[in-house]
């Protein structure tokens, strides 16, 4: 299953052998679940980790880390009875089975829960620590994520650039500058980590977040290799709130050769544009957009309901479930045009006795 994986052969092929094993074994097992989760079939993992249990089969530590790395979009509960039986088989403590426990409960918000795991983990693995410090910074935690940082450069083994990525995630979320500055500066001397497109893309955003947009072009202009779009993004986006209409204009530029097809330069320039009042640099812009065929940028929802996590885009009408989405809306609308209907007669009413 792993070289149909390793191929490109797919899910179809895994199942396919999966399907002709006559002797199951953990390994089988772990592999099988694992490649259901990278394709996104997390019922169907979790259906096969308890398929298996009913079949009396004892789940080692890299089963149930396949399976907790394989459920990320279903409910918590789930993953909290992955988590008593982890506890009950004594696996709760290894570092393999406690680092994907905390980045399930990381990924669920509940990070006072990857913390109790994490402090009572006899030994720390870097997996461990890399997963506590990036659960902790995504989820806006900014100082506990250095103060962790600071235990793990005093007791722990060398920070990587994982880890650094964790920190500077932090401090740009916390609007730390000289905190992030100072740690991105030492990454190479201290840490003996080079910085990576992740390290720069996140110390150039959290310039562009507090204003200080020379500062990040200067680490623009001086990477050692070319920046990516998203790194323009966040210049092109500050430059736009700071209204700085020269930067802006060549950042976009700059973007437009990258990504023709993207709208966001063109429409980020055309509302500086409009703001000014240049009516037909307006006009020009979206021509252009419109002769480039860009595509509009669309807007994104997720809600997470029974087992699954959905996600509805700004232009998308069909959905599984649409025939009863939009029945519900159509009685929705019907009540509130009836609601209007009876406002405006009694508007009416008092009106002509008014």
């Amino acid at each position: 299953m792993f070289q149909y994986e390793k191929f490109g052969q797919g899910l179809e092929y895994s199942i396919r052998l999966f399907e002709e094993v006559d002797r199951f074994d953990s390994a089988v097992i772990d592999s099988m679940i694992s490649t259901y989760g990278r394709h996104g079939f997390e019922d169907d993992a979790l259906q096969l980790f308890v398929l298996t249990l009913r079949d009396n089969f004892r789940p080692n530590e890299f089963t149930l880390s396949s399976i907790l790395s394989s459920i990320s979009t279903l409910p918590l509960e789930q993953g909290c009875q992955i988590h008593s039986l982890a506890i009950k088989l004594g696996f709760e403590s290894e570092e393999i089975v406690a680092s994907s426990l905390m980045e399930m409960y990381a990924k669920f918000g509940s990070v006072d829960s990857a913390m109790r795991i994490f402090v009572k983990m006899d030994t720390i693995d870097m997996i461990s620590w890399n997963t506590i410090i990036m659960g902790l910074s995504c989820n806006g935690r900014v100082f506990q994520t250095l103060d962790i940082f600071k235990e793990l450069v005093k007791e722990g083994p060398a920070p990587d650039r994982i880890t650094l990525t964790g920190v500077l995630l932090a401090c740009k979320y916390g609007g730390l500058i000289d905190e992030g500055m100072i740690i991105f500066s030492s990454m190479e001397k201290v840490y003996g980590v080079t910085p990576g497109y992740d390290h720069y893309a996140c110390i150039i955003d959290l310039l562009c977040r507090v204003g200080k947009l020379k500062e990040a072009i200067d680490i623009t202009n001086t990477m050692p290799y070319e920046p990516i779009f998203s790194i323009w993004e966040s210049i092109l986006r500050a430059s736009a709130i700071h209204e700085d209409l020269s930067l802006t204009e060549r950042v976009a530029e700059r973007m437009m050769e990258m990504e023709p097809h993207s709208s966001l330069p063109y429409l980020v320039l055309a509302q500086q544009y409009e703001r000014r009042g240049r009516l037909e640099a307006v006009v020009g812009m979206r021509k252009i957009a419109r002769l480039k065929q860009a595509k509009k940028v669309t807007d994104c929802s997720c809600i997470g309901t029974k087992n699954h996590i959905y996600t509805f885009k700004a232009d998308q009408l069909h959905h599984h479930g649409g025939k009863e989405i939009y029945l519900v809306l159509g009685l929705l609308t019907w009540e509130m045009e009836d609601e209007v209907c009876i406002y405006l007669d009694h508007f009416r009413l008092v009106a002509d006795h008014g």
